[in-house]
């Protein structure tokens, strides 16, 4: 019965975290776009705008994956 706990583990759906989703989404975005939504001009990685943005708008606790 493991075997097959074991192997039907692969198919099972995992929810990702709150705004965990949201966070990738916006990496999709250009750094132009999140520029005007993190409310900054200097330059910054996508990955820096998208967690200004979500500091900005109260959500400190989602990192963002590597």
């Amino acid at each position: 019965m493991k075997i097959l706990d074991w192997v039907g583990s692969f198919f099972v759906y995992k929810s990702p975290n709150p705004y965990e989703g949201f966070a990738t989404f916006l990496e999709t975005l250009t750094a132009k776009e999140l520029r005007a939504l993190a409310e900054t001009t200097t330059h910054h990685s996508k990955k820096k705008l998208v967690q200004i943005y979500l500091k900005r708008n109260n959500v400190c606790d989602t990192k963002i994956q590597n």
